[in-house]
């Protein structure tokens, strides 16, 4: 009744297509849930995970802090908040879960994704991995003039109930900036008939890539000129005390990669000590994103770990890990991005990504849903210009560099991260077992992390709350006591038994049904993670006593087994083929040691990448990665499916 009237309202509002903030302010506002029901769900979240000792521990503490007049005082601090900020949680969960966070960006909050499936497995699009990365950043530039001109539009769930956008103009030109206790995001904002430019990088080598000069955009075509001329003069260089060729300039980017008040100390005794550096950082900073001419041969088709590993983290020496994104296009022109996560959440800047491949494949390009913007674009010649860094004013950027490298080095020895795809294999199959396609995908990663683990472990599912203006994320606990039971049945193999088949399969169907309640509640704002987490910052902002609620082991249990699922197809749904679709990206485990999975469902189709953070990070993962095709094949012969995996 009122839930339909209202879609039909918003349906009648929006029309069939509203420009990308047209919705903003029809928006509802996240609500503050009842602490009484947060408390509810959070107990049974952790139920089938601690002893009953500490299950009766979280129990009590969680009556006693019900009860209190502090839960009261807390609550009001949200409702406040509420009543006066267009979302009470956002400001806060952007300072508290990424600015204020001191660790490395790189195997931290940062993450990746992948070229077409086409360019991966088969011949790239175009082959020349300079021409490869001029229609890239042409594509990113349609994108952004589509963003900038609000002709991108509102994107809306089933076609009517709009979504938050104001992510998308933050996508291009956004730097996370590195601050002594805090960091701070800054997006340049490229003025009407302004100029505007990327950071190219060859080696350790940065250039100031014009592409855009007083309002006009370059062509492909001259953008090939430019940066062809500048791998040139990269790569013959004269050897300086730094190296020689691409890596004769000071690797100011391997800063980067440091633990963030370090970075922070580092970055403000460059620019203290010179106005080169100041103006090479502003060079920086104002750039639209990160462009990296790698050098790193990949291993497709054969296998596309080499392409992911790099994309996720490389070495260090070849990427700006605080800028928005860097796009990195291989030798062999295959491509892969790195982001940063602070602006937005991974499906903002995927759209972008997934605009600026279809449209700079001439395969693809004919099936674009937007057709590229209009407007003069530049006929003159550019020049990419070489940043200048002066590291003689600090006396100690060897050390730092040197530091650094180790630290990175010791950073990324403990994790490992590798595809697991499913060609034969996809959403419509699974939907002829009656089973959600992300409650299959959620049942058998418990079967799957119960194998690794031995036991059951906390599980984080993102959930996306951009149906609320200024919306990011809550948690799905995916671990609930009917996954977990189904898990147990299916290691058990209670299936082989008489009748044992189709009892597993009913637990299984009995779990997709909790999975999918719990995973609508959280993205209408009825999660219980960010609402007790708003109750802990509300304590610790306004200097009151953290209750005893948030100190219990059944609190302080870490996500050992952190996923998400992100789509790769938001805006060209006219493509006649998966293999025109990203092969999707990942992430680091959020726990140590833990297990990260990104996975993309499609119709026929699903691709998992698996992160592995432990002391024996490769075997590790490879083992998981092998547990996983085998869960998949025993769950699909539940239904009567074959085996398929690679």
């Amino acid at each position: 009744g009122k839930d339909k009237l209202s879609l039909l309202i918003l349906k009648f509002l929006g029309g069939n297509e509203s420009r990308l903030l047209e919705m903003q302010d029809l928006l509802p506002q996240l609500p503050v849930p009842p602490v009484e029901r947060s408390l509810k769900k959070w107990l049974a979240s952790v139920e089938p995970l601690v002893t009953p000792k500490q299950f009766e521990d979280a129990k009590a503490a969680a009556k006693e802090f019900e009860d209190s007049e502090q839960s009261k005082t807390l609550q009001k601090v949200l409702q406040q908040r509420a009543a006066k900020m267009p979302n009470w949680l956002t400001d806060w969960w952007v300072e508290f879960a990424y600015l204020r966070q001191r660790g490395p960006l790189p195997t931290g909050s940062n993450f990746y994704s992948t070229d077409q499936y086409e360019n991966m497995y088969g011949d790239v699009c175009t082959p020349d991995p300079i021409r490869r990365a001029s229609d890239l950043i042409v594509g990113h530039l349609d994108f952004k003039q589509h963003v900038d001109e609000e002709r991108k539009v509102c994107q809306k769930i089933g076609g009517v109930v709009p979504i938050c956008m104001e992510g998308f103009p933050l996508v291009h030109g956004t730097t996370r900036i590195p601050g002594e206790t805090c960091d701070v995001l800054k997006t340049h904002i490229v003025p009407p008939g302004g100029d505007a430019h990327v950071l190219l990088m060859v080696g350790s080598t940065m250039f100031k890539l014009p592409v855009q000069v007083k309002g006009q955009r370059l062509t492909s075509e001259s953008l090939e000129i430019a940066i062809r001329d500048a791998v040139k003069e990269a790569k013959e260089a004269e050897e300086t005390q730094f190296g020689q060729g691409a890596y004769a300039q000071p690797n100011v980017s391997l800063l980067t990669t440091r633990e963030r008040t370090e970075w922070a100390r580092n970055r403000a005794l460059l620019m203290t000590g010179s106005a080169v550096n100041c103006e090479s950082m502003d060079v920086v900073e104002q750039a639209l994103f990160t462009v990296v001419m790698h050098d790193v041969a990949t291993d497709c088709p054969k296998s596309n770990r080499i392409l992911i590993n790099e994309a996720f983290h490389g070495d260090g020496t070849r990427m700006w890990y605080d800028k928005c994104f860097n796009l990195i296009v291989f030798p062999d022109a295959r491509a892969a991005w790195h982001y940063e996560h602070t602006f937005a959440d991974a499906p903002v800047p995927g759209c972008a990504v997934e605009h600026a491949l279809v449209a700079a494949n001439p395969r693809s390009a004919s099936y674009r849903n937007l057709p590229e913007p209009q407007g003069k674009r530049y006929q003159g010649s550019v020049k990419a210009e070489v940043l200048k860094w002066d590291t003689e004013c600090v006396g100690d950027f060897d050390q730092w560099t040197e530091k650094a490298r180790i630290e990175f080095n010791e950073l990324t020895s403990d994790v490992s991260v590798g595809p697991v795809n499913f060609y034969d294999f996809g959403i419509n199959h699974i939907k002829r077992f009656k089973v959600s396609p992300d409650a299959f995908c959620q049942a058998a990663l418990q079967v799957a992390s119960l194998r690794y683990f031995g036991r059951h472990v906390l599980t984080y599912e993102s959930a996306s709350l951009r149906a609320f203006k200024r919306g990011r994320t809550d948690t799905i606990r995916s671990a609930t006591s009917q996954m977990t039971m189904f898990a147990r049945a299916f290691i058990d193999n209670e299936q082989s038994k008489d009748g044992g088949k189709e009892q597993v399969a009913k637990l299984l169907r009995e779990a997709s049904d909790v999975h999918s309640r719990i995973s609508k509640e959280a993205a209408q704002g009825e999660g219980c993670d960010r609402h007790l987490l708003g109750l802990k910052l509300a304590a610790v902002t306004t200097g009151a006593a953290v209750p005893r609620l948030f100190q219990t082991d059944a609190w302080n249990l870490e996500f050992e087994l952190a996923t998400s699922q992100s789509p790769v197809l938001q805006e060209n749904h006219k493509i006649p083929s998966p293999t025109f679709c990203t092969q999707g990206g990942g992430f680091a485990p959020v726990s140590n040691p833990g297990v990260g999975v990104s996975y993309h469902p499609q119709r026929d189709r699903i691709c998992f990448h698996v992160s592995v953070r432990s002391k024996n990070a490769a075997k590790d993962q490879e083992r998981f990665c092998i547990i996983l095709r085998e869960t998949f094949a025993g769950m699909r012969a539940l239904f009567g499916g074959g085996e398929g995996g690679g």
